[in-house]
């Protein structure tokens, strides 16, 4: 399958603190570290773990808001890291984003109706009667009345909220979609609409998604492939069945056993201890090795890569001892 956008060594820093005198450079949060992958046409790649692993940081990289020092990020085979300005706003076009805080994205000074209007003007899509119309339909395939044109977003609760900004994410035609927690700011109740519109609003327009997540149960429900990430580097990659029936490496194991069910009795084992790691402290080796029970002399030593096991080329994972059960 030819991929629409393929990641390649990905990787951001951000320099905190200030200059040291002896060696003229300043200390780095590494946020992102060599992260590859490819998102295939249709296709919702999910990229999960828990808070502060960098997922956030990358989808925003991959949707230009964030300038990757090193790595590459093609569409449909160009590097867009390297266009000239005037060549970046095709891309930006075809590259949409949904935020995670429906409030806090859009223009409280703003109506509806400008708040959908202005993606299509700056992108110079249609005259203004097709604005109009495009901005009528686009309120109409998120599931919210015309009335709402002319309201605010204070005037809204935080799902219809986030209807208008997947409807602003669309209103451009774009062929990709980072949807970064776009569940984690509703009630639980809503959580299950929104995440049915998107599914529908894939098929419709054959979109694809970056699905940035800790929600595993929305995960299962969305994804057609997951990419877990741990301390700014991918962990596993597979199929969303073949990730959640038998994960392979250990921090994707606790993750899913971390998972709440509804009429267990008895609750399971947490399968991952102690806290994440301080950005300024990466553990040697397997960046994970503190926390894993299977953690061994190799694991302190070097850093296991991410590559296939027991002859599965789709499933990667990145343990020396990958499969194991906990």
């Amino acid at each position: 399958m030819t991929a629409l956008l393929s990641v390649k060594d990905l990787t951001i820093s951000f320099p905190v603190g200030r200059v040291n005198l002896f060696t003229g450079h300043r200390r780095a949060i590494h946020a992102v570290q060599d992260v590859s992958f490819d998102i295939a046409s249709g296709e919702t790649l999910a990229l999960v773990g828990e808070s502060g692993c960098g997922k956030t940081t990358a989808g925003r990289a991959i949707a230009g808001l964030y300038k990757a020092p090193k790595g590459a990020i093609s569409f449909r085979g160009q590097d867009i890291l390297d266009l000239p300005r005037a060549s970046r706003r095709t891309v930006r076009r075809a590259i949409q984003m949904i935020f995670q805080d429906p409030f806090s994205s859009l223009d409280p000074r703003m109506t509806v109706s400008e708040i959908l209007s202005d993606p299509l003007k700056v992108n110079g899509i249609g005259n203004a009667q097709e604005i109009r119309e495009r901005v009528q339909d686009l309120i109409g395939q998120v599931g919210l009345p015309a009335d709402t044109l002319n309201r605010h977003p204070h005037e809204f609760s935080g799902g219809q909220r986030q209807r208008i900004a997947i409807a602003r994410a669309l209103a451009p035609e774009p062929q990709i979609v980072v949807a970064d927690e776009p569940l984690s700011a509703l009630d639980v109740s809503v959580q299950s609409q929104v995440l049915n519109l998107l599914g529908a609003l894939k098929r419709q327009r054959g979109l694809s998604y970056l699905f940035i997540s800790h929600d595993l149960a929305a995960v299962h429900h969305i994804a057609d492939r997951v990419a877990v990430m741990y301390l700014g580097r991918l962990v596993e990659i597979a199929g969303r069945d073949a990730l959640f029936a038998a994960p392979r490496h250990p921090y994707t194991q606790g993750l899913l056993a971390a998972v709440p069910r509804i009429g267990h009795r008895r609750r399971r084992r947490s399968l991952i201890e102690g806290d994440l790691p301080g950005p300024l402290a990466i553990p040697s080796g397997c960046g994970f090795h503190p926390r894993c029970p299977l953690a061994k002399d190799i694991c302190r030593r070097e850093r296991p890569e991410l590559k296939s096991h027991a002859g599965d080329r789709a499933h990667l994972a990145a343990c020396h001892f990958a499969g194991e059960a906990l």
